[in-house]
């Protein structure tokens, strides 16, 4: 919790990041979590909901759309943060994989496209909630739901599913992935506008070195500067240099 704001927040435990966000990210905030192919993007959620479950007993869950659980829990656990081991973290990090979903309505003859992935995504929320105090959450990603959604008005579906994910009363990271180049996706897309927060991720390659670089793009009840920073990254630990 920041002393300074009175709002209560979520510890990224990024170092430097939380200095940004005034002590955390406001808790009950949806925020995108945005940047281009290979910026980090999912080893950052993942490990917001890794330390706040190791230091802070706060139940997460991760849910992921096309990378498989066996995949993810490889990758993180390369990274140091296995949920099990000298720490048993799997009642309080849950992973679901709705790709499994996916496959099974393959084979019992239903398309993605006949699915109502909105609703189905916070079916598996609210039946998550009815079992374990889910504080964090982490969506992976929006770009393969939006995809996903085959219905008439996206914008009007996409306005109502933010506002039941938001009434579900967890902190969220929505992952988006957004092209190179001049499109920054920055405040030019509907998701953009009703999320409280945005904190985007970028990798600038100067010859055969790739440098990243973070920013909090807009934070709704923090006071932050919106410039750029260098991002240090070693083995699931990322720190913020310079904030």
């Amino acid at each position: 919790m920041s002393a300074s704001s009175g709002v209560p927040r979520v510890p990224t435990f990024v170092t430097g990041l939380d200095n940004i966000l005034n002590g955390g990210i406001p808790q009950g905030a949806t925020v995108v979590i945005e940047g281009s192919a290979g910026t980090m993007k999912s080893t950052l959620t993942y490990a917001i909901l890794y330390q706040n479950a190791l230091r802070r007993g706060t139940h997460g869950l991760y849910m992921t759309l096309e990378q498989s659980r066996t995949d993810l829990e490889e990758q993180m656990s390369e990274l140091g943060m296995a949920r099990t081991g000298q720490v048993d973290l799997k009642d309080r990090l849950a992973i679901v994989d709705l790709g499994e979903l996916r496959h099974f309505l393959a084979e019992a003859g239903e398309s993605d496209l006949t699915t109502d992935w909105f609703k189905s995504v916070l079916r598996q929320l609210r039946s998550f909630k009815s079992e374990f105090p889910v504080g964090l959450f982490v969506l992976d990603s929006m770009n393969a739901l939006l995809s996903l959604h085959n219905k008439e008005n996206p914008r009007v579906d996409l306005f109502h599913f933010l506002r039941e994910l938001k009434e579900l009363g967890m902190t969220s990271l929505l992952i988006s992935e957004i092209g190179d180049g001049s499109d920054t996706g920055l405040g030019r897309t509907t998701l953009d506008y009703l999320v409280d927060g945005i904190i985007r991720m970028e990798a600038n390659r100067v010859q055969d070195i790739v440098n990243m670089q973070m920013g909090v793009v807009k934070m709704r009840k923090s006071s932050h500067k919106r410039s750029f920073h260098p991002l240090i990254v070693s083995r699931g630990r990322f720190e913020v240099v310079g904030a």
